[in-house]
């Protein structure tokens, strides 16, 4: 029996209760659970006669990758953590270079002078709004509304 787990690319090889090849991953089963599957499915085996079809298609499937492809998608991998790290760093140069940082302070000062100047008109617009009772249904009518095609969407992803 082989199995494969491609997206850590690691093989099992095993002929019955004897592992031939084994390259242990934690995504893969232990032996013990490889054996209890092999026995639960073991009374429900059926061959169905294909003309060959499955070999043909175990044929054309790429083959497991070599040792050479796993150093050079090792190395890419590196490369590309080098690359974010660079580019990570130029953007922290640029930033302390160019002043950014001031430009932020300054922006985020006045977000907050303008929360503060304009939040308590909008808190007393905002309870003004509630305080009409056909306003408030209208709302809560709304919300309703959006749960209910909410949950009509979920159940539809269900299926």
């Amino acid at each position: 029996m082989v199995m494969t787990d491609n997206l850590h690319n690691t093989i099992k090889i095993s002929k019955g209760d004897d592992p031939l090849v084994s390259i242990d991953n934690e995504s893969l089963l232990s032996m013990d659970d490889e054996r209890l599957l092999e026995s639960f499915f073991a009374d429900c085996r059926m061959d169905i006669p294909d003309d060959g079809f499955s070999d043909r298609v175990m044929a054309a499937l790429p083959s497991v990758e070599s040792q050479e492809n796993r150093v050079v998608s090792m190395f890419n991998r590196r490369l590309e953590h080098l690359w974010t790290a660079v580019c990570v760093i130029a953007g922290l140069v640029f930033l302390f270079v160019f002043r950014g940082m001031d430009y932020l302070k300054d922006s985020l000062f006045a977000f907050k002078i303008s929360f503060l100047t304009n939040g308590s008109r909008i808190l007393s617009q905002t309870v003004d709004a509630f305080a009409h009772s056909a306003n408030l249904w209208m709302m809560l009518l709304g919300v309703g509304v959006l749960v209910v095609v909410w949950g009509y969407n979920e159940l539809m992803d269900a299926r």
